[in-house]
């Protein structure tokens, strides 16, 4: 538990080493270059049935008989959390503290509630099969969705060599100042330049029917409103003047457009969609994004 004193911990949650490798040295970076400690959180769901604790569903227990041993279970995945905590030590080389936790529940739920303390959680995006996806759920999503602090998703084998810039994409609705803000105390950290783009979806508009006229109108709005965010930007966070931003207005879906800059930036951030009857949810474009992007994406939860 953090203190007035103690900086709030980056949350990582862990499953196998062998193919976190990616994961691990960017969280591990990530706490080294910014102060917060690292908190590595290995959830076990051994006799764990049905259920689903975030809609208020607990589950039950299963007998120990049906399947393997409960203790057995403990024991591997404290070795793994033991080996996952030995290799974030080495990327952080001393700079922060890192700790390792053994939890048992459902992982996505564990999750949310350690977001609650948390500067931010990690998660790796595995390389599962679509078909997998709709039948097990998606961890990353629903933490994405729910969780307290901001979300950052790293797709599986992930290397930061060749790539460069922090993407970050604004949507014309109450949380873009706080994304934007956020991007660019990113792009500080990194040493990076920032791209805001900012897409009108025009397809979506019945785009065969949308003349030049009407696209025009549309791109100058949508440079405007850049225009001005960047202006409210920069005079709220003068630290950041002097890292380097541009904009961009493109009349394509927006998931497409952030996907393709996903393939050359380091980092690509998004907030999460409006309130829908009191129930935090994602958005087409952030949900497309956790699914396809092809660096890390950090999803930020609404302003309050």
């Amino acid at each position: 538990m953090p203190t007035d004193t103690t900086p709030a911990p980056i949350v990582v949650g862990v499953l196998d080493p062998e193919v976190e490798t990616a994961l691990l040295e960017y969280a591990g970076r990530l706490a080294a270059t910014s102060g917060h400690p690292l908190r590595l959180v290995h959830v076990f769901q051994a006799n764990v049935l049905f259920g689903d604790p975030i809609l208020g569903l607990p589950g039950a227990m299963q007998p120990q008989s049906m399947i393997i041993d409960d203790s057995a279970v403990g024991r591997l995945a404290d070795e793994l959390l033991g080996e996952a905590t030995a290799i974030a030590r080495d990327v952080v080389a001393g700079a922060v503290d890192v700790s390792g936790e053994l939890l048992r529940g459902h992982a996505a739920h564990v999750l949310i509630e350690e977001s609650e303390d948390a500067h931010r959680v990690v998660i790796q995006r595995r390389g599962f099969s679509r078909i997998h996806r709709i039948f097990t759920g998606s961890v990353s999503s629903r933490v994405s969705a729910h969780a307290h602090c901001p979300v950052t998703v790293v797709p599986e084998g992930w290397s930061a060599e060749g790539r460069t810039g922090v993407v970050v994409g604004v949507n014309d609705d109450k949380s873009d100042m706080q994304v934007l803000g956020h991007a660019l105390g990113e792009a500080t950290r990194l040493g990076e330049p920032v791209t805001m783009l900012h897409g009108l979806d025009l397809p979506a508009l019945h785009g065969d029917l949308v003349d030049h006229a009407t696209t025009r109108d549309w791109t100058a709005r949508g440079e405007q409103y850049l225009a001005d965010l960047v202006e409210k930007a920069r005079d709220q966070a003068p630290e950041h003047r002097l890292t380097p931003l541009a904009t961009r207005v493109f009349a394509e879906a927006p998931a497409d457009a952030l996907a393709t800059a996903s393939e050359e930036a380091r980092l690509v951030v998004v907030g999460r969609a409006s309130h829908l009857n009191a129930f935090p949810h994602l958005g087409g474009v952030t949900r497309a994004l956790l699914r396809e992007a092809g660096c890390p994406v950090e999803v930020l939860p609404l302003p309050n």
